[in-house]
């Protein structure tokens, strides 16, 4: 066998393998704008590196039919590639969306990270119905008295009150404490790039201005304003404009 043809195999391998973490990464881990957002891009680019380049070409580099050691050449390779590769996958995996929280008139994408910072345990989520990552808001207590309280204990605190997890519940469009909390229009096409990002949305998703409305979100890698339509509150995706936070 020539070294091309080992290197050949162990690419076809190492593409299976590829495929299977690129299926995990695009539509379990990172599905739709969270891919671009959140690093599921930066995560591929790891996984690309790792398994479709480092592997194969090292294979490239050692194999010579008949060489002394090659089988252990070969698993030390493997071994190595398998480590990396892991090590990429958790971190990525790790870093992944758990939740999308709606607060104050904007939303907030937290991974695991996020609440370990705040020095809280990551929410359990699963009673959120949905897919990954759950979309909740924090439901503030509407009595004057108790959401100063409520607010009061997360600035003695020191945390978001996004981390407010005793008070996540599922994401309506419907609630009083979303709707008309949208940003203003005449703010968004004030700034620079606003009126061309408007304008490039309307010709994607047609309407005019008014049958949407733009909320603030700030994602891993990017502040952006998340598009819904009125009405249905149907999420429209990310308008490509960095949001003012």
């Amino acid at each position: 066998m020539s070294r091309f043809s080992a290197f050949g195999i162990h690419l076809g391998l190492s593409f299976v393998i590829f495929l299977v973490l690129a299926y995990l990464v695009v539509f379990e881990w990172y599905p739709g704008m969270f891919f671009d957002t959140d690093g599921g891009w930066r995560g591929m680019r790891i996984i690309v590196a790792v398994d479709l380049v480092l592997g194969p070409t090292l294979t490239l580099v050692v194999f010579k039919q008949g060489k002394p050691g090659l089988r252990t050449d070969l698993t030390l390779i493997g071994i190595l590639q398998f480590a990396c590769l892991a090590a990429g996958t958790y971190v990525v995996y790790t870093e992944r969306p758990l939740a999308v929280v709606y607060n104050d008139g904007r939303f907030a994408v937290m991974s695991a990270d996020d609440y370990h910072e705040a020095n809280i345990d990551v929410p359990d989520l699963r009673h959120i119905p949905g897919d990954m990552p759950k979309w909740v808001m924090v439901e503030v207590p509407t009595n004057l008295s108790d959401e100063a309280d409520f607010r009061g204990k997360y600035i003695e605190q020191r945390r978001s009150v996004t981390t407010a997890v005793e008070a996540y519940t599922q994401f309506s469009h419907h609630h009083p404490q979303f709707t008309g909390q949208a940003q203003d229009i005449d703010f968004i096409l004030s700034r620079d790039g606003g009126e061309a990002a408007l304008t490039r949305f309307l010709e994607q998703h047609g309407g005019s201005i008014d049958d949407y409305a733009f909320y603030p979100i700030s994602t891993r890698y990017y502040y952006l304003y998340l598009a819904f339509r009125k009405g249905s509150g149907e999420r429209l995706g990310v308008l490509d404009i960095s949001a003012a936070y």
